[in-house]
C-alpha cells in the first residue's frame, strides 16, 4: 500500500513538472532562510553559555543615581569579588579580568602589537575558555606567566611548541608562555590574545596603597548550585554602605552572564525579529503551499472520479493527497538544507558572524519533523478539498470550486506579512541613512586620525620629543589646517570617568563624567563650537592644572546657564577647578545613545598622555596632502606602522549591525514577495479554470481583452488592499519600539507605507494580469467546446 503512494505520488510530481518545481523551490527557499536564521537566532540567544555551569556565572556591576534616574557602571573596584565572597556563603567563587588594550610584543626580529589582558589566577576556574596547550587551572599562578591565543602563537612561533618560551611585553617585560587557548566559541562576549595574572602588587601600581582608590575591573562570581540570586540582589547593597566612600555610592548589581552580550550590545531585540521574520517566510510559504496544491488537484478530479468508482474510500485519498504532500515537503528540506549551505558564507557576511550549521541528531530530528508538519499541515486543505469531490459531478463535468473566501484569506495573509516587511524594511534603512548623514556637531570627513602613543615606544622619553617634532612638522605642511593632539577622538572616546561636584551644588550627588585629555587645538581642529568662554590658551600653566572645559549636556545637568565664575570640585580631595569654556554637544559614539556630560582637560602640548594626533586636510588637496603626511611619517623613522583613519568612517561601522540586519531583511523581502506572488499566481490559476467559460462568453459579446483584465484583476486587488491595514499595524507597532531604543531616531511617515501598499498593488497586478492575459486571448470557441 505504502509503496503504491510513493509511487502514484512520483508519477505525479513528474506529470506536472511546472506546479511540482514552483512548490519545491517556494519552500526550498524558505526552509533555507530558515535555516539560517535559526543558527543566527541560536547564537545570539545562546552567548555565554558555553561555559560549565554557566547558569551560576554572574557579572557585577553596579549603578549611580543622576539628575535624570540612575547610569550603570561597569567597572568595579578591585577588592569587590573578594569582600563578597566573605560576606556572602552563596558564592563559590569570584573573579576579575581588565583589557588594557593593546601592548607591543616581540621575540626576536618580531614584533607585534596585541590586545593584553589582566585577570586572576583562578579565571579559568569560573570560565570554560578552551585551551589547547597547558593546565588552565595553573597557567596563571607564576607572576611572569602569559597564556596566548593560537593565532598569536602562531605568529611567534609557527611550528614550535611556545610553551615554556619567552615573549617580550612592552619592550622590557619578558614572559614565559604557559598556555595556548583554542578556538574561542563565535558567541563569546569575551575574546583573548594574551592574558597575564593580575594581583595585589599589580593593582597597587595602579591605584596606590588603597585598593578600593579605583574602580577598573570587570567582576564575576560563581554562585553555588541552587543559590537564590535574587536573595543575594537584595543584600549587596550592604558591601556597598560597608566598603565604598558616600561620594560613590549607588547599587551593586548582578547579571545573568547569559544576558551580558545583549546588556552591552542589545541584540537579542535583532535575533526576535529575524526569528518572527523566518517563521513569516515559512507561513508564508505553506499558504503558498496549499494554494498551489489545491490549484493541481483541479487538474486532477477525473482521476479522483474514477479511483471513487473503483472504491477508493475519503480516507485513502487524504492519505495519497497528505502523502504526496509530504514527499514534496521533504525534497524540499533536502533541496533547502543544500542551499543553505551554499549560502551560508554569503550569510555570514552579510551578519558579519562566522557561523556553521551543526548537523547533531537533536537538529537532524527536528528539521524532518518540520518538514513532516509543513507537508502535513500544507496537504490537509487540498486533501480535504479534492476528497469532497462526488463522482457523479465530475464525470457530469461540474467544477467543484469551494470556498475561494478560504484561498483569498490566505493570500491576503501572505501579502500582510510581505508588505509589513516591505515596511520595517523601509524604516530600518531610513534609520540608518538618518544615523549616517546626522550632523555630529563636528567635522568627521575632513580629519584625519593618527594613532601614536608614546607607550609604543621602547624608550618614551627619548620618543617625546620625536612626537612633538611630528606634530609641529605636520603643521607646516601645504593642505594641513590644524593639527591636535589628545587621549580621545569621535568615535573612540576612552570609558574614563571621574567624579564632580558643582561648587555651591555641593549637597547633590557626585557626577560620574567621562573625562578626555585634549591640546589648546583640539575644538578648532574638530570645527566644534565654543559657546562660552574660550579654548585653552597654548602653553598656559593654569589651564594644565586648573581648567577644564564642558559640553553643552553637562551644563545642562548641574543647571547653570553661564560658566562665568563657575567652578567644579573633585568630592574628595575639594580641588577646585576652573571652568574656562563651554562647547556645543558633539556626538562621540552612536545615535543610539545620547550625548553624555564630557570634561576636557588640557593635556599641554607634550604629548604624554594623548593616544591619537588629528589632522585637519583642505578637502580641495586632500590626496596630495596625504601622501605628504605619509613621507613626513617614514623620515621619523619611528619603527612602527602607520595607519590612519577618518571618523566618518568609524561611525559607519558602528552601525554594521543595524547594516547587515537590513541587507538580511532585503533578501527575507524579496523572498516573501516572491512566495507570496507565487500564492497568488495560483489563486488566479485556480480561478481562471473555473471562469473560463465566462471569459469566453463576455468575449463573443464584445468584451475587450483589457476590460477583461480589468474586472479580473479588481478582486485581487482587493485581497492586496485589505492586507495593507493589518499590515501596517503590524509594522508600525514593531517599529516604534525597535526606534524607542535609539536616542536620535526618525519619525514614522505614511510615505514608507505607501509605497511598500504601491509596490504590493503593481506586483500583484503584473502577476494576475499574466492569467486575466492569456484567458483573455484564448479562442472563445475553444473554450466553450470544452465546457
Amino acid at each position: 500500500m505504502f509503496k503504491n503512494l510513493i509511487k502514484v505520488a512520483i508519477r505525479n510530481l513528474l506529470k506536472h513538472k511546472s506546479y511540482s518545481i514552483i512548490n519545491i523551490a517556494g519552500l526550498a527557499g524558505s526552509i533555507a532562510v530558515t535555516i539560517l536564521i535559526l543558527i543566527y537566532a541560536q547564537s545570539i540567544l545562546s552567548y555565554d553559555q558555553f561555559h560549565a555551569d554557566s547558569d551560576q556565572i554572574y557579572f557585577m556591576y553596579r549603578d549611580r543615581p543622576t539628575e535624570d534616574g540612575r547610569l550603570d557602571v561597569f567597572d568595579t573596584w578591585y577588592p569587590l569579588v573578594d569582600v563578597a565572597k566573605e560576606e556572602f556563603p552563596t558564592i563559590a567563587e569570584g573573579t576579575r579580568s581588565v583589557n588594557i588594550g593593546n601592548t607591543m610584543i616581540q621575540r626576536g626580529d618580531k614584533g607585534f602589537e596585541q590586545s593584553l589582558t589582566y585577570a586572576d589566577s583562578n579565571f579559568f576556574d569560573v570560565f570554560s575558555f578552551p585551551m589547547i596547550k597547558g593546565d588552565p587551572l595553573t597557567a596563571l599562578n607564576e607572576i611572569d606567566a602569559v597564556i596566548i591565543s593560537e593565532e598569536v602563537a602562531n605568529k611567534f612561533f609557527g611550528d614550535e611548541d611556545p610553551i615554556g618560551k619567552t615573549l617580550t611585553f612592552g619592550f622590557n617585560n619578558e614572559r614565559v608562555v604557559t598556555g595556548v587557548l583554542g578556538k574561542i566559541p563565535s558567541n563569546s562576549s569575551f575574546t583573548f590574545e594574551c592574558i597575564v595574572p593580575m594581583n595585589d602588587r599589580v593593582v597597587h601600581n595602579w591605584v596606590g596603597e588603597n585598593l578600593w582608590g579605583g574602580s577598573f575591573c570587570n567582576s564575576f562570581i560563581k554562585l553555588k548550585a541552587g543559590a537564590d540570586d535574587k536573595q543575594l540582589a537584595d543584600q549587596l547593597h550592604i558591601l556597598m554602605d560597608k566598603y565604598v566612600v558616600e561620594q560613590e555610592r549607588g547599587d551593586f548589581l548582578i547579571l545573568p552572564i547569559k544576558d551580558y552580550f545583549d546588556k552591552m550590545t542589545g541584540q537579542k531585540q535583532y535575533a526576535y525579529i529575524m526569528l518572527i521574520v523566518a517563521f513569516g517566510i515559512l507561513f508564508i510559504a505553506i499558504i503558498n503551499f496549499a494554494n498551489l496544491s489545491t490549484s493541481q488537484s483541479l487538474l486532477r478530479t477525473k482521476e479522483v472520479g474514477v479511483r471513487k468508482v473503483l472504491g477508493a474510500k475519503k480516507g485513502g485519498l487524504i492519505s495519497q493527497f497528505i502523502g504526496e504532500s509530504m514527499i514534496m515537503s521533504l525534497l524540499a528540506l533536502l533541496l533547502g538544507g543544500l542551499l543553505a549551505e551554499l549560502l551560508l558564507p554569503k550569510f555570514n557576511d552579510l551578519i558579519g558572524i562566522q557561523l556553521d550549521i551543526v548537523y547533531s541528531p537533536i537538529n537532524l530530528s527536528i528539521m524532518l519533523l518540520l518538514a513532516l508538519a509543513i507537508g502535513f499541515i500544507s496537504g490537509s486543505y487540498p486533501a480535504l478539498f479534492v476528497s469532497r469531490m462526488k463522482s457523479v459531478s465530475i464525470f457530469k463535468g461540474d467544477k467543484v470550486s469551494g470556498k475561494m473566501t478560504v484561498r483569498n484569506l490566505l493570500v491576503s495573509i501572505q501579502f500582510i506579512l510581505a508588505i509589513a516587511l516591505m515596511g520595517s524594511l523601509g524604516i530600518i534603512m531610513q534609520q540608518i541613512d538618518f544615523m549616517k548623514s546626522h550632523d555630529l556637531n563636528f567635522d568627521q570627513d575632513n580629519v584625519m586620525v593618527v594613532p601614536l602613543s608614546l607607550r609604543d615606544f621602547e624608550d618614551p622619553q627619548a620618543a617625546l620629543p620625536r612626537v612633538v617634532s611630528f606634530r609641529n612638522e605636520l603643521k607646516k605642511l601645504p593642505g594641513v589646517e590644524a593639527v591636535t593632539g589628545s587621549s580621545s577622538v569621535p568615535g573612540n572616546y576612552r570609558r574614563s570617568f571621574t567624579l564632580f561636584l558643582p561648587k555651591g551644588k555641593e549637597d547633590m550627588p557626585p557626577l560620574d563624567w567621562q573625562v578626555a585629555v585634549v591640546d589648546h587645538d583640539f575644538f578648532n581642529t574638530y570645527g566644534v563650537d565654543v559657546l562660552q568662554g574660550r579654548s585653552y590658551i597654548q602653553g598656559s600653566a593654569n589651564d594644565f592644572e586648573h581648567g577644564v572645559i564642558l559640553n553643552r549636556t553637562a551644563m545642562e545637568q548641574i543647571g547653570w546657564s553661564s560658566i562665568e565664575g563657575k567652578k567644579l570640585l573633585f568630592p574628595r580631595s575639594r580641588e577646585e577647578l576652573d571652568i574656562v569654556g563651554l562647547v556645543e554637544d558633539f556626538n562621540v559614539q552612536s545615535l543610539r545613545d545620547p550625548v553624555q556630560p564630557l570634561v576636557h582637560y588640557y593635556g599641554g602640548d607634550s604629548a604624554r598622555s594623548y593616544r591619537f594626533i588629528s589632522i585637519k586636510l583642505n578637502p580641495k588637496s586632500r590626496e596630495s596632502t596625504l601622501a605628504s603626511i605619509a613621507s613626513t611619517w617614514e623620515k621619523m623613522d619611528f619603527g612602527l606602522n602607520y595607519e590612519y583613519y577618518f571618523p566618518a568612517e568609524r561611525f559607519r561601522d558602528l552601525y554594521e549591525t543595524e547594516e547587515n540586519i537590513a541587507n538580511v531583511l532585503t533578501y527575507a523581502m524579496i523572498l516573501a514577495i516572491v512566495i507570496s506572488c507565487l500564492g497568488l499566481y495560483a489563486l488566479a490559476s485556480f480561478s481562471v479554470m473555473l471562469k473560463t467559460k465566462e471569459i469566453a462568453i463576455r468575449k463573443v459579446l464584445g468584451a475587450s481583452i483589457s476590460s477583461i483584465i480589468t474586472s479580473f484583476s479588481k478582486q485581487y486587488l482587493y485581497v492586496v488592499l485589505a492586507s495593507a491595514i493589518p499590515a501596517v499595524v503590524i509594522s508600525w507597532y514593531g517599529m516604534s519600539d525597535w526606534l524607542h531604543d535609539f536616542a536620535y531616531r526618525i519619525s514614522i511617515g505614511a510615505e514608507v507605507y505607501i509605497l511598500a501598499i504601491l509596490s504590493a498593488i503593481v506586483i500583484a497586478f503584473i502577476t494576475v494580469s499574466y492569467h486575466a492575459l492569456k484567458a483573455g486571448v484564448t479562442n472563445p470557441v475553444d473554450s466553450l467546446k470544452e465546457e
